[in-house]
């Protein structure tokens, strides 16, 4: 916004204070918004603040998406599910959150991923019933974001492989 005149009187403190939250590290727009709402600042400074940020390129949703999303997943492998889930939770929208997750996953092969994790968490698990382990490991990959057909799947091999041993 170039007319200064028309900057609402709290613009300044909420710009300020964006740059204080971004100083620290990168965050989603939801996110500055809900912190600068918490700091009780107008909504029309808020929204002004922002938006010159993001013109000046301060603020990216989608770059910080990606880079989230590789943060995730150096931690652990996750599914599609958890990931959007973990974006929307920082303040992004659904729809970028999902188109976001789509092209990062793309190419990759989730069933693989369901299983390695699978067969990490089962070695954990010697001493427990076949029934007792597959309801565990089933929760597991669930709250990881795999859909059921990899997590079954993932499942069966990672139980067959204990058998074996």
């Amino acid at each position: 916004m170039s007319d200064k005149a028309a900057r609402h009187p709290q613009y300044r403190e909420a710009k300020s204070a964006a740059i204080r939250l971004l100083s620290h590290r990168a965050r989603a727009r939801g996110q500055l918004e809900e912190r600068l709402r918490g700091k009780d600042l107008a909504a029309e400074a808020i929204e002004q603040a922002l938006n010159d940020l993001e013109r000046a390129g301060y603020i990216d949703d989608e770059a910080y998406a990606s880079e989230r999303i590789e943060a995730l997943l150096r931690k652990s492998k996750r599914g599609s599910r958890a990931l959007i889930h973990a974006l929307i939770q920082e303040g992004l929208d659904r729809h970028l959150a999902e188109r976001i997750v789509a092209e990062r996953l793309e190419g990759e092969d989730l069933s693989e991923w369901a299983r390695e994790v699978a067969m990490e968490r089962i070695a954990r698990m010697r001493g427990l019933d076949a029934e007792t382990a597959r309801r565990r490991l089933y929760g597991y990959l669930g709250r990881r974001g795999f859909d059921d057909v990899d997590a079954l799947r993932a499942i069966d091999e990672a139980l067959a492989e204990l058998d074996e041993q």
